[in-house]
């Protein structure tokens, strides 16, 4: 064999395996609805997924998301829609839309926030007025999903924070 054909084979086996890697191993692609920080190569699908919480379809357009660095089982995630939309969403939970478990006052965010470790927080304004529910998932019971509506604004704005109690 000579030199050239050699050569010839190791150049042909380096691109495949560069190329053949690239295949192998899924590219880490920023999802335009995910905030800045949340772990790569997860979509709206994948995040309904991991915490068993279905969007309505007039929800997904406009959601936005963070995937903790640490837990998978820590997501957040907002949305602006309908008050039927909310309504709709609410229902899918479990939650009695006209019965919050809790009603903040005007411009009390109470500790609605984010993981400090996601590096992103919900910016409310003083006249926010978040009416909240906790809902542990069905078939869990250690999986929660707390959830706040902003309705101070429209279209209402929609908070969502799944996650694992240790």
């Amino acid at each position: 064999m000579s030199v050239s054909t050699r050569w010839a084979i190791v150049c042909a086996v380096v691109v495949l395996l560069v190329g053949g890697n690239s295949l192998i191993t899924p590219e880490d692609k920023e999802d335009p609805q995910a905030y800045p920080g949340s772990r790569t190569a997860y979509t709206v699908d994948d995040i309904e997924r991991l915490t068993r919480v279905r969007l309505p379809g007039c929800a997904r357009p406009n959601v936005r998301y963070i995937l903790g660095p640490v837990y998978a089982e820590d997501v957040a995630l907002d949305f602006t829609a309908t008050p039927e939309c909310v309504a709709e969403f609410l229902t899918g939970l479990g939650a009695d839309v006209a019965r919050p478990d809790y009603v903040g006052q005007p411009g009390d965010s109470r500790a609605f926030s984010l993981p400090p470790e996601t590096g992103t927080q919900w910016e409310f304004g003083p006249r926010t007025r978040l009416e909240e529910w906790l809902r542990i998932l069905p078939g869990s019971y250690r999986e929660q999903v707390k959830v706040a509506v902003d309705r101070s604004v429209q279209p209402p704005h929609v908070y969502l924070h799944a996650f694992a109690l240790d």
